[in-house]
């Protein structure tokens, strides 16, 4: 299966806090191009950057050189909720969507420099699918569909509360992609968890799982979680009263998330590069 997807650009809304060089401002002062600071030569005994003008102001009489804030690289880590659910196929194959999403943010993440590795949970508290940063190449992304494909996806995304002890030990850039059917009572929980990092929540949903139902028929639904099948005959009525279910729980989603600083990118309609830039614009005004 050959994918072909465009990149996106993201940035952190903070500094970096990685010591190896990159393209995202950290938060080390050194020989980087963007001016930070003034400081004492003693302090920084580099006569080339001295700042004349600085040094006759300094009341003290000392030599002031220019400080640059130096760029850094980034980790960054993709979580995956790899609960049954997740096997959902309307328009769009969700396991497919977490592979273009996966290959879009690795092949962003080259071009910045930075690395990616990968951890999806089910149930059990350790991963089903763990791959540290650095881990993945470019080339072997297109493997994974195959792999998840195969993969028994079982109920339940426990693991994903215990998913801080696979993340880098600095500040991150984290992903979180699900489709956002937790209990709410736990969200607070994992949000928590999770809070040393740079979280972007990523909630997979799907129009014909609660917008293309007809008027009227009689229709088999079956929960993805448990297995069981249910006969329900549909009316108008109970629609509306499943697409207001729906429309609640994605304010529902949105505040528990905007809680704790986070604002979550709802995608229905598959990858789409301008719908991830568009975020991590507004993130940045």
């Amino acid at each position: 299966m050959a994918i072909n997807i465009e990149p996106f650009q993201y940035r952190l809304s903070g500094p970096a806090l990685q010591v190896y060089p990159g393209a995202h401002p950290g938060q080390m002062v050194g020989n980087g191009q963007l001016f930070k600071r003034h400081e004492a030569l003693i302090a920084r005994p580099d006569p080339r950057r001295i700042d004349l003008r600085a040094s006759l102001l300094d009341p003290f009489g000392q030599y002031r050189v220019k400080a640059h804030q130096e760029h850094s690289r980034v980790e960054v880590m993709v979580l995956a909720d790899l609960s049954a659910s997740m096997t959902f196929v309307g328009r769009r194959d969700k396991r497919r969507t977490i592979v273009e999403i996966l290959q879009a943010i690795v092949e962003s993440a080259h071009a910045a420099g930075d690395r990616v590795g990968f951890a999806g949970f089910g149930a059990a508290d350790r991963p089903l699918v763990f791959q540290p940063p650095g881990s993945i190449d470019l080339g072997g992304v297109e493997r994974w569909f195959e792999a998840l494909s195969r993969l028994k996806l079982k109920p339940g995304c426990d693991g994903l509360w215990r998913a801080r002890a696979y993340l880098p030990a600095r500040r991150s850039l984290v992903f979180l992609i699900g489709d956002g059917h937790w209990p709410l009572v736990r969200l607070p929980a994992l949000l928590a968890s999770l809070g040393r990092h740079e979280l972007v929540p990523l909630l997979l949903w799907d129009e014909q799982e609660y917008l293309t139902m007809p008027d009227w028929g009689l229709l088999v639904w079956q929960d993805l979680e448990t297995g069981r099948r249910r006969r329900v005959w549909m009316r108008p009525a109970l629609k509306r009263r499943i697409e207001t279910a729906y429309q609640q729980r994605r304010r529902q989603l949105q505040h528990a998330f905007r809680a704790f600083g986070h604002e979550p990118m709802f995608i229905e309609q598959g990858y789409r590069a301008e719908q991830f830039n568009q975020y991590f614009l507004a993130r940045a005004a």
